[in-house]
C-alpha cells in the first residue's frame, strides 16, 4: 500500500497559499498550511512532513530563515522556497537548507516535478 506524502505549505498570501494547497491536494497529497513563518514551525513541530514548501519573502521569520528552523528540527526533510524575487536572492544568502527553489508563477506540472522525489 503506497502512502501518501504530507506537504505542509507556508504563505502569508491567502491566495497564492490556497492556490498550492489545491494544486498538492489534486495531486494526491496530505496538505496542511500555515500563514507565516512561525505558525508553519509550529505545525511542523506538532506533526511530520516530507515537504515543506515556503514562500520566500514573509513578514517575521521569512522563507530562508523558516529552512533553517525546519532543518535544524528534521535534517531530512525536503524544504523548497517559492519564489517571485528569483532563485539567485535565495541562493545567494549561503541557503543550504533549501533543497530547491521554485519561481512563481508556476504550474502543477512543474510543483509536481518539484515535489516529485518526496512520493513514497
Amino acid at each position: 500500500m503506497e502512502m501518501t506524502s504530507k506537504i505542509l505549505v507556508v504563505d502569508d498570501n491567502h491566495d497564492n497559499r490556497s492556490v498550492v494547497y489545491k494544486m498538492l491536494s489534486r495531486l494526491g497529497y496530505d496538505v496542511s498550511s500555515a500563514d507565516s513563518g512561525e505558525n508553519g514551525l509550529n505545525v511542523f513541530l506538532k506533526d511530520k512532513f516530507d515537504v515543506v514548501l515556503s514562500d520566500y519573502e514573509m513578514p517575521g521569520m521569512d522563507g530562508v530563515a523558516f529552512a533553517y528552523r525546519i532543518k535544524e528540527n528534521s535534517p531530512c526533510t525536503r524544504v523548497v522556497i517559492m519564489t517571485g524575487a528569483g532563485k539567485e536572492a535565495v541562493f545567494s544568502r549561503k541557503s543550504s537548507a533549501v533543497d530547491e527553489v521554485i519561481s512563481k508563477p508556476f504550474s502543477l506540472t512543474e510543483i509536481g516535478k518539484v515535489i516529485q522525489p518526496a512520493k513514497r
